[in-house]
């Protein structure tokens, strides 16, 4: 487990940031990334970052703590926790509804810091316990190459190699995205995921371009001039277009003279 707890703090209140910044700074293991005064500002630098915990003033003049969380929850990893903190306890119910981690009153006094503090320690211990587990029992069920195990944007997923169609890069969510066939649904995968770790799990899996990978045994043509990948019935309603660059990957791993 990383002791450290890194934190973005966003509050239109100068003086609120610093004042919870060197509370904050009470604690050894927490690590404040960025302060933003802007929730638009705040944005990227969250979503990029995934700090540990995100502290969000509820009532802002451009934007509410609320509304940017809703607006930036899809791209936010699951053990991104958000505590809100207002002077305002009307807020209490709406901010829970919007799964908040935790939930303080300002002025707060240092002891309900530290009990938010505390329980986010004890929540990560927990969750690190529930992830080895998860894991070692994993391990025991997935005991072939057909068997594809992958950490997605809300959980763990466990599908067959013959159930993913391809893998498209969103650039939007910078994240991969992987196409199961029963619904043609994009799932998104964990931030941090690499073309070259997603190759690796199976030699039918070959990359036509940079954003996209597909699975070889639905490819039934690649077009000359248009390089148009074409899948086979009932997929054929499914298109991609290999880039030059990759083409002659393709047709060096299909052994094409």
């Amino acid at each position: 487990m990383n002791d450290e707890i890194t934190v973005i703090v966003v509050d239109d209140d100068a003086q609120s940031i610093k004042r919870l910044c060197e509370d904050l700074s009470r604690f050894p293991e927490v690590l404040v990334l960025d302060t933003f005064q802007s929730p638009e500002k705040a944005r990227k630098a969250i979503v990029r970052k995934q700090p540990a915990l995100l502290f969000l003033d509820v009532e802002m003049p451009e934007m509410s703590g609320i509304e940017l969380l809703r607006a930036i929850q899809p791209e936010l990893n699951n053990a991104t926790k958000v505590v809100f903190y207002t002077a305002y306890d009307k807020y209490l119910l709406e901010a829970l509804l919007s799964s908040a981690f935790d939930y303080l009153l300002k002025p707060y006094l240092p002891d309900e810091l530290t009990a938010v503090i505390e329980r986010f320690r004890s929540h990560i211990s927990k969750t690190d316990k529930t992830d080895n587990n998860i894991e070692q029992s994993l391990r025991k069920l997935i005991n072939n190459e057909n068997v594809f195990c992958i950490q997605t944007a809300t959980g763990i997923m466990l599908t067959g190699i013959d159930k993913i169609l391809l893998f498209q890069y969103d650039k939007e969510q910078n994240s991969w995205t992987m196409m199961h066939i029963d619904n043609y649904k994009l799932y998104k995968l964990r931030k941090g995921t690499s073309a070259e770790e997603l190759l690796l799990f199976n030699k039918m899996f070959i990359q036509i371009s940079k954003d996209c990978i597909i699975n070889l045994q639905y490819l039934t043509s690649i077009e000359n001039k248009t390089l148009r990948c074409l899948f086979c019935y009932p997929h054929d309603h499914i298109e991609r277009t290999a880039s030059q660059r990759f083409y002659k990957r393709i047709r060096e791993a299909l052994e094409i003279f």
